[in-house]
């Protein structure tokens, strides 16, 4: 439902942690001094982060990108990172993540979409958040589009363009052929461009 004077974008994202670097990597540069990864905390609050991926290490889940203040704080509306869901039987991935990902015991080996993400609402911002937050969306989108690739249909053989996936999610999905990929209820199949 869009609510009247709100902005949004959604791309959703199947990533491995390696992606998730590649992607933190690509856009880092250019939000350098301009925008800065965070994290909330029930107990300490907003947490500032180095990097998409140190964020991800101290709060396994989601991330956020928002614009610096004046005053060393972030300002302005959240781009949203929320981490792709995995189940499965490679203990390197499973060790690698700390536990982020779970084990398949009985079920099978899937990968479920995370998302980079925002909505907001313009007239709510002073004119310079407005200016800079248009910016710095646009910089995230370039940064993950190339670092992913849309390489995802429906099983219907429908392209899926509101998805991204990372080259090790893609390695991943097609490493062994009953792995799946779905959002929820829709399965998705990864294209082998190999």
């Amino acid at each position: 439902m869009v609510e009247r004077g709100s902005r949004s974008k959604q791309t959703m994202t199947f990533m491995l942690p390696a992606d998730v670097t590649a992607f933190s990597e690509a856009v880092a540069p250019s939000i350098a001094g301009f925008a800065q990864w965070e994290t909330h905390e029930r107990d300490t609050g907003v947490v500032i982060h180095e990097s998409l991926q140190a964020a991800m290490k101290h709060h396994s889940v989601q991330a956020f990108l928002r614009l610096l203040g004046r005053d060393g704080g972030t300002v302005g509306p959240i781009i949203q990172y929320l981490h792709t869901s995995v189940w499965t039987t490679d203990n390197d991935v499973l060790t690698f993540t700390g536990g982020r990902y779970r084990p398949a015991e009985g079920r099978p080996e899937e990968m479920m979409p995370g998302r980079l993400a925002f909505k907001w609402f313009p007239d709510d911002e002073p004119e310079c958040v407005r200016r800079d937050f248009a910016v710095l969306g646009g910089l995230a989108w370039k940064a993950l589009q190339a670092v992913t690739s849309p390489h995802l249909d429906t099983i219907t053989g429908k392209p899926a363009r509101r998805y991204r996936i990372g080259p090790a999610a893609k390695a991943w999905a097609l490493g062994k052929p009953e792995r799946l990929v779905r959002d929820y209820a829709l399965p998705l199949k990864v294209k082998d461009t190999r």
